[in-house]
């Protein structure tokens, strides 16, 4: 083969370290793995492959998977020496400090494969096509054959009998003629209503200019539902876990934010404070707020977070879609946010679970003569958002326009200050409307408007300036 070629294979060396490694702390986490791993061929080092190829061994037939019966596998096989002897199998499990991205690793890996794949078939072709014999027609129809079968390899056969499918929605429909949501509730009644809770499988964008209210809506949705029961994984990007805690027990307990910031409250509202607290403290809502991630990180993340608990995972919320790393070699920002977006669509899917990701919108919005009112063009960075979401919401508050213009004797009223609209500019299931909303910015917390506070407000209805 180095008649033909004279580069460096591709290989994921590394990689291949941190997978073993990370099987070793979690050998639960082989199962997906094998997924995507077919065989130790796979590997680019022999002495990975044999290793593999035991804890495979182990697994299939039950048994635990550890350094010392990794190492009795390959003592019997005579391949312990080759592959270094325990010490080596030793420091594969201290390479990675958990399994928290080993599938992460197995892509890279597999993808190596694929492509030494291509370069061994290429380099038959060109055996075969220098060949004194050869004719055309058959030297492509056997390259055609060896690409055909290699391609073949990396489809997955996902499809499922039509009747499965049909039963699922069944007891969809049985769920709403008792008047259960399908999806995970929000606890906004109109918003419920439209969607019947947020489905497993939707990408919502959630999309907002800075201080519209973007991660407090978010951060309200997920404490709803939270504290009905429903397990919610949020990823904050720009805040740390304190200062989403501390904007949860603001709301919770309607103590203005900064009070509690600055500990400037009277003994009662402190007791007050702790009472509430205790209530929601074993709420199932997780916040990780790790920065420098990636879509693929995420998706690794809320698997093993699957895993951890049982397999219950009832939404995923992201703060926000523009501060996720992108691909290094991205062509550009808008390349790397168009992937990220595609990925949390992937997410969804892969996991059957609604993500909800927040979202910049451009400067366009604050320019537009029509009250600031955002529209789908706005989005940020990237139109692939638009077309990877099943569904897109903005936040719109007039108050926010009227601020600008105070200078020019604009007064206003403490009911415009709290007016907000949550705007459904795209829902692939369903209607677009306006959900009327009443926002506290002292406590970061959007309440039910009393016009939309009912699950069907009557068409037609005209703004009362009454709030729930």
């Amino acid at each position: 083969m180095s008649d033909y070629y004279a580069g460096k294979y591709p290989e994921a060396v590394d990689a291949e370290t941190w997978l073993l490694g990370g099987v070793l702390q979690d050998p639960k986490s082989l199962g997906e793995i094998s997924l995507i791993l077919k065989s130790g061929a796979e590997f680019y080092l022999e002495k990975n492959q044999a290793v593999w190829n035991a804890m495979i061994m182990l697994y299939r037939e039950g048994n635990p998977i550890n350094v010392l019966t990794i190492a009795e596998i390959l003592e019997k096989e005579g391949k312990l020496a080759q592959v270094g002897g325990k010490d080596y199998i030793f420091s594969l499990q201290e390479s990675v400090p958990s399994a928290a991205n080993a599938d992460y690793y197995a892509g890279m890996i597999h993808d190596k494969f694929v492509l030494r794949s291509l370069i061994s078939s290429s380099h038959e072709t060109i055996k075969e096509s220098l060949a004194p014999a050869a004719l055309g027609e058959e030297v492509l129809e056997s390259a055609e054959k060896r690409i055909y079968d290699l391609a073949t390899g990396q489809i997955k056969e996902n499809a499922v009998p039509f009747g499965e499918v049909s039963n699922e929605v069944f007891n969809r429909l049985a769920k709403m003629r008792s008047n259960e949501l399908s999806g995970c509730p929000t606890n906004f009644a109109y918003l419920d209503n439209l969607t019947n809770g947020l489905q497993p499988s939707d990408l919502i964008i959630l999309a907002a200019r800075p201080s519209m209210g973007k991660t407090a809506l978010a951060l309200n949705i997920a404490t709803n539902a939270a504290l009905l029961g429903r397990s919610v994984l949020f990823f904050s990007l720009e805040m740390n876990a304190e200062q989403l805690a501390i904007r949860v027990l603001s709301s919770e307990a309607e103590i203005d934010q900064s009070k509690i910031r600055h500990g400037k409250m009277s003994l009662d509202i402190v007791k007050h404070l702790q009472i509430k607290a205790k209530e929601i403290e074993n709420m199932p809502l997780f916040i990780d707020d790790s920065s420098e991630v990636r879509a693929f990180d995420l998706l690794s993340k809320c698997r093993v977070f699957k895993r951890k608990h049982n397999d219950k995972l009832d939404l995923v919320v992201v703060d926000y879609l523009q501060m996720m790393k992108v691909r290094g070699d991205a062509e550009n920002r808008t390349v790397g946010v168009a992937e990220n977006s595609r990925m949390l669509k992937v997410l969804a899917k892969t996991l059957q679970v609604p993500v909800l990701a927040l979202a910049q919108l451009n400067r366009n919005v604050e320019n537009r003569h029509a009250g600031g009112r955002p529209q789908l063009s706005d989005l940020r960075d990237s139109g692939s958002i638009e077309q990877d979401a099943d569904m897109v919401w903005f936040i719109h508050r007039p108050a926010k326009e009227k601020e600008k213009k105070k200078k020019d004797g604009f007064e206003i009223s403490e009911e415009e200050k709290r007016q907000a609209f949550l705007i459904i500019a795209k829902n692939r299931n369903g209607p677009t409307t306006d959900i009327e909303l009443e926002f506290h910015g002292e406590i970061t917390k959007f309440k039910n408007h009393l016009r939309t506070s009912a699950p069907h407000p009557e068409e037609g209805q005209a703004f009362s300036g009454a709030y729930q």
